[in-house]
């Protein structure tokens, strides 16, 4: 059903609003219902307190319950999280066409039914406009109808065969991916099916679509989502059935490490999805933007991939790559600095609305030497970093957003490298305190030299980061007798004065002027006491570039790059 002019111009999404909450509660209420029958089936009626052939006819049957009762709670989270997202469409661009028709020059006007009249060259510019937007409420309508019926099961027999459509469309979307399409083809496609058809697939192989550059960010958030919740689910039935074991054989040394692992993927799963629930809240009187959980995996370290606001909707897109040590059980540390990214963009332009991804879509090397030393970490992963770029210029809803990507540490290695090897479509590249990024030369990244740029505080002690400073430092080399973080200190600096300063470990130093890029300043946020305590400033000074809401000063970092990410260049310092 197509979306009226005045409709849309006179409604109130509250009523609407307010039915997605009830939803999201009703998911709350059922998942403390599943609780409670968890805790009747283990600890109530489990096997120390009844044992037999009845029992555990009892506990299989409340398991199963409990089991349907997860299910529903994430049918109703799923409904709630449609609603949101179709209200927010409906509210963006009910805002667009008010502004619009503000906007209305003298000697045009609009009637009722949206009819434009007045000078010729300008009612058709007025018309296309309002008709754009009458578009993507239609879209956005559709889009949650057919969630809502595909969940809650009240399509018609048309809409049924729909859905069933784009069931069996997941062979053919495998063999696309399977023969390397672009986003832009992924997305192509996607954009000519059907909502239902759409939803089809979204609700038989959500894992198809979860981590597939060129899915619109809302489809990858709802099905990263929902595999999210089932493997929590799965992990919980596992890490059970381990306690379960070691009842029986409590020595069994095997069986302890495997529950100790899986409690501790279980943590830090429970913590992406607690970090991913709820809106960011940019200060006071500033949005609350959503999260959308655009990929993650519990294999190995870990991986995910979080925005801060919507990429597809967003006039400028800010993707920060996080450097070594990254995982999986710390991701919620770098997704806290995507979010102050975002904050601040908001505040260096309140007129426009700013997307902020923490991408850890690869392996980050676990420690510095050797595994940072190693250029391999980012090789491996530029053709997927490169995918995502391309990916969120396909799903941009206008083409038109500004897209920078920033790497701190070896995350701007990898971002470098993957410039070099795979190409990167964005505006603006930023190193923030890089141990180089793969090239020698900012014009060998792929953009306008004029767009890279870096900064490195004084005391950041990645400015050591060449082969021979970090040999001596992590021996103590040069520091004699005086040995520990002292000895490594002069170890440090005797390879320091004694090196190429222009010459990083992973290539040329992109703050030197040799590099050829741009540079702005940031601060040294972090102080300590004596001589034993300047080993651990420099190397505190490294995470300082995010500094100003954690008990240490705003480092000048935060605001210049508040002004790439947003465009305004001319106020960087």
């Amino acid at each position: 059903m197509s979306v009226t002019y005045s409709a849309l111009r006179d409604a109130d999404f509250g009523p609407l609003a307010a039915v997605g909450e009830q939803w999201r509660a009703q998911a709350g209420r059922l998942e403390e219902r599943e609780s409670e029958l968890d805790d009747l089936r283990r600890r109530q009626i489990g096997e120390a307190q009844w044992t037999g052939t009845v029992a555990e006819e009892v506990r299989s049957r409340v398991k199963l319950i409990g089991d349907d009762t997860v299910e529903r709670a994430g049918e109703c989270r799923r409904i709630a999280a449609a609603i949101e997202d179709a209200v927010e469409v409906f509210k963006d661009r009910q805002e667009e066409l008010l502004e619009l028709l503000a906007s209305l020059p003298e000697g045009l006007s609009v009637d009722a039914d949206g009819v434009v009249t007045g000078e010729a060259a300008d009612v058709a510019a007025f018309e296309s406009r309002i008709e754009g937007i009458l578009e993507a409420v239609g879209e956005a309508d559709e889009t949650l109808h057919a969630a809502v019926a595909a969940i809650a099961g009240t399509a018609d027999a048309g809409e049924r065969a729909e859905l069933a459509a784009g069931v069996a469309l997941a062979d053919d979307f495998q063999d696309m991916l399977d023969r390397g399409s672009s986003p832009a083809a992924v997305n192509a496609w996607w954009d000519g099916l059907s909502p239902f058809e759409q939803q089809g697939l979204l609700e038989s192989r959500p894992e198809l679509l979860a981590q597939v550059d060129g899915i619109p960010s809302g489809v990858r958030d709802s099905a990263n989502r929902t595999l999210l919740d089932g493997e929590l689910h799965r992990r919980e039935s596992e890490i059970e059935n381990v306690e379960d074991r070691l009842a029986v054989d409590p020595g069994n040394q095997d069986l302890q490490k495997r529950l100790e692992g899986l409690r501790g993927t279980q943590e830090d799963l429970t913590r992406l999805r607690d970090t991913v629930s709820e809106p960011y809240q940019v200060g006071a009187g500033g949005p609350a933007l959503d999260h959308y959980l655009l990929g993650y995996s519990s294999a190995e370290d870990g991986r995910a991939i979080v925005a801060i606001g919507n990429p597809d909707t967003a006039d400028n897109v800010s993707v920060l790559v996080p450097g070594t040590g990254a995982d999986l059980g710390n991701v919620g540390g770098s997704v806290d600095r995507a979010a102050l990214m975002a904050g601040d963009a908001y505040w260096a332009d309140p007129n426009a609305s700013t997307a902020s991804v923490l991408w850890l879509g690869y392996d980050a090397p676990d420690e510095v030497v050797p595994h940072a030393m190693d250029k391999q970490y980012a090789e491996d992963a530029a053709q997927d970093l490169s995918s995502f770029a391309a990916g969120l210029r396909a799903v941009d809803e206008d083409g038109e957003s500004h897209l920078t990507v920033t790497g701190h540490s070896y995350g701007s290695t990898t971002v470098g490298i993957a410039a070099r090897d795979a190409g990167l479509d964005v505006d603006d590249m930023v190193f923030v305190g890089s141990p180089g990024v793969g090239v020698d030369s900012a014009s060998d990244l792929g953009i306008d030299p004029d767009r890279v740029w870096a900064t490195r505080n004084e005391e950041d002690i990645i400015g050591w980061a060449r082969e021979d400073t970090i040999g001596s430092i992590v021996g103590g080399g040069a520091g004699g007798l005086l040995g520990g973080p002292v000895g490594g200190l002069i170890g440090g600096a005797v390879g320091y004065f004694t090196s190429d300063h222009d010459d990083l470990v992973h290539g040329t130093d992109p703050v030197s002027d040799a590099f050829g890029g741009r540079t702005f300043k940031s601060d040294a946020t972090r102080d300590a006491d004596g001589l034993d305590e300047l080993w651990k400033d420099n190397a505190d000074n490294h995470s300082s570039y995010w500094d100003g809401d954690n008990g240490h000063p705003r480092n000048a970092a935060r605001d210049n790059m508040a002004y790439i990410v947003t465009g305004q260049t001319s106020g960087v310092r």
